[in-house]
């Protein structure tokens, strides 16, 4: 690890004597002023001190290319080509550009032979961009998780989960919990959610619903690993291998954050086992992506991530089995969208996944990169009365609040390598967004082909307003109001024509029952929804009596032979489902497997027993009875001989 970091410490001791105090952006008088024990978001604008040598490159979509652009070979050819063009203009400008990744097919990362200063590296970006066969070009800057530590005094509770009857701030989750989707719990199951974020630790509360995913930190030069702080670049392990800094080079010096662990539980912890907390969808899928290590991560590889995630091609890098409909990205830096974020999130967009961003941690009144991209969802917080978090950004592009405060999750005992599993309670708007991406995925398992644009739709049309008084109640910069799962949840099955559905009885046969014999059955009948049906029963058969609420029919009067009916018509409180009519039969002979019978409603003529023909019937059955029995006796009987020993 020393060694990896060495050449950091030599800039860690040129920086110390030219650093100056960093002025933070504070709210308005409006606004609660952020609280001075929250630590402050750690992306910053860099500095003129700071020496930078990657520029992200997107070349024109030229269709001669296509082919050859996904082989890394031909991406370092392109890039070589560049280059010459380059040195032969008039104002080549200083060093030599090399091929250093891939973000997508015609998206490549180039690496200056020299480093240069911030205003430097984007003087040359614009003159990259000048080039006939460069669509765009722009800083590799690195972007930084949005988190804010949890305080000694917070409590370790998930009140964020809660109905919101008993916290005005919380998600209500229970209610969404309880509906059923073909028969099985609204948990997010058959959904995959990738999380971009530092990775994960196979904590026990979380591993089960782990699926293999990738690791794109790259080396930060040749043979620099800081950032990735795991000894090499891209890999198929996902795991955290911590990212405590000890050098204030690049951003502050801290322990170990686990971001990517906690945000994972949030979205996915499983549910149901005894074990810590449950996570939004319980039931899902969690693809870690691993972006962020030591003093954050790049675009460029945070871009790459998510196009990989959603199944796009990353040249160099395996395709990924296990794509995910919707993806997490809780880290953010300042300024206008990227364009090669924008680029991404299009085309993630296209491939149907859902992508929902963390606005930032500044207390400001604008949102960070990618969240004021278009097409993302950018999730803001409050706190447990409803109101936005005093550290939570607002702004143009924000779509809605979530959970902010104090939101307890699967973590790691480790102050800097891996410790044991452990649970910490923590703030942040980057612990708002996988609630959101939860949400999303119940949506996508009551509706498996939703689109984003839907999905969207369904959370903000069904997000309870900001409360009355509350800083956000009266503006229109902090989204469309507070994440409800169970109304975005309901508003969705109603649309799919499963919330309120009419029960319905399930196919019964005609009940059988021999003269004089007590009968007992019971009628059921549900909801695609899992409301519990009550029943209204008419036309009941004399002495027979029907229980409404469990659908149990008792007759223990002993009636003639004949066939009987009664309807019976079930609701679940609100709607009533179709009546059917239900048979009885009293007769001497049992049907074996009698066929399931429901027919057409109709209007009984009453109960009752008896009739000038039911000696009749009694006769002509007891005669087909003897006959029946005559036929299948043994020769010897119906000669009249009897049995020998």
């Amino acid at each position: 690890m020393l060694a990896g970091r060495f050449p950091h410490f030599l800039t860690a001791l040129m920086l110390a004597c030219a650093a100056s105090p960093l002025a933070w952006a504070q709210t308005g008088p409006s606004k609660p002023v952020r609280s001075s024990s929250l630590t402050q978001q750690r992306a910053q604008q860099p500095g003129s001190a700071v020496r930078m040598n990657r520029l992200i490159v997107k070349f024109r979509d030229e269709t001669a290319d296509k082919v050859n652009a996904q082989s890394v070979t031909a991406a370092a050819e392109r890039v070589k080509a560049l280059s010459a063009r380059l040195a032969a203009r008039p104002s080549a400008g200083p060093g030599t550009l090399a091929y250093l990744k891939s973000v997508s097919l015609h998206t490549l990362v180039a690496r200056t032979s020299v480093p240069l200063s911030h205003a430097e590296l984007s003087a040359l970006a614009h003159t990259v961009a000048q080039d006939p066969g460069v669509e765009y070009a722009e800083v590799d800057e690195r972007v930084f998780p949005h988190f804010v530590p949890n305080d000694p005094l917070y409590t370790s509770q998930q009140w964020n989960l809660q109905s919101s009857a008993s916290q005005s701030g919380a998600a209500n989750l229970p209610n969404a919990w309880g509906r059923n989707v073909g028969g099985l719990p609204l948990n997010g199951a058959g959904v995959t959610v990738a999380v971009l974020d530092s990775g994960y630790r196979p904590h026990a509360d979380l591993v089960a619903n782990i699926v293999p995913g990738y690791d794109f930190i790259t080396q930060d030069g040749f043979n620099n690993f800081f950032t990735a702080n795991d000894g090499d670049g891209r890999d198929a392990s996902a795991l955290d291998p911590g990212d405590w800094n000890t050098l204030a080079a690049q951003c502050d010096v801290e322990n170990s954050s686990w971001h990517g662990t906690h945000a994972a539980g949030i979205v996915g912890a499983v549910g149901n086992n005894h074990l810590g907390g449950i996570g939004v969808a319980w039931g899902a899928s969690i693809l870690p992506v691993r972006v962020l290590g030591v003093c954050g991560g790049f675009t460029s590889d945070t871009a790459a991530a998510l196009q990989w995630s959603a199944g796009l091609t990353v040249p160099g890098v395996p395709v990924n089995p296990h794509v995910a409909r919707v993806i997490n990205m809780s880290f953010g830096r300042s300024g206008a969208c990227s364009p090669t974020y924008q680029a991404a999130i299009t085309a993630v967009r296209a491939m149907g996944s859902v992508v929902v961003v963390s606005t930032g941690n500044d207390g400001a009144k604008t949102i960070t990169q990618p969240s004021n991209c278009m097409g993302v969802i950018a999730v803001t917080a409050h706190t447990a009365t409803g109101a936005v978090a005093d550290f939570a950004n607002i702004g143009t592009g924000t779509t809605i609040s979530a959970p902010g405060n104090n939101i307890y999750a699967t973590s790691n005992a480790g102050t800097t390598v891996p410790g044991a599993d452990s649970y910490a309670a923590y703030s942040g708007t980057s612990f708002a967004a996988p609630q959101v991406a939860g949400v999303a995925a119940l949506l996508m398992q009551i509706k498996p082909g939703i689109t984003p644009a839907e999905v969207q739709a369904h959370l903000v049309n069904s997000a309870r307003a900001h409360p009355a008084g509350t800083y956000c109640a009266t503006r229109t910069d902090c989204g469309a109001g507070l994440l409800d799962a169970f109304k975005a949840v309901y508003t969705l099955l109603q649309a799919q024509g499963i919330a309120n559905a009419a029960p319905v009885i399930r196919a019964l046969p005609t009940q059988y029952v021999l003269p004089g014999a007590a009968l007992l059955f019971t009628v059921t009948a549900g909801d695609a929804d899992g409301d519990v049906a009550t029943f209204v029963g008419s036309g009941l058969p004399s002495g027979a009596t029907f229980n409404s609420s469990t659908g149990v029919l008792t007759w223990s009067k002993a009636q003639p032979v004949g066939d009987y009916s009664f309807v019976v018509q079930p609701t679940d409180g609100a709607t009533l489902g179709a009546s059917v009519t239900i048979k009885i039969s009293v007769t001497n002979i049992i049907p074996v497997n009698p066929p399931p019978v429901v027919t057409p409603p109709v209007t009984p003529s009453g109960g009752g027993g008896g009739g000038a023909l039911d000696w009749i019937d009694l006769l002509a059955t007891s005669l087909l009875l003897w006959v029946m029995r005559w036929r299948t006796a043994p020769a010897h009987r119906r000669s009249g001989q009897g049995d020998h020993q």
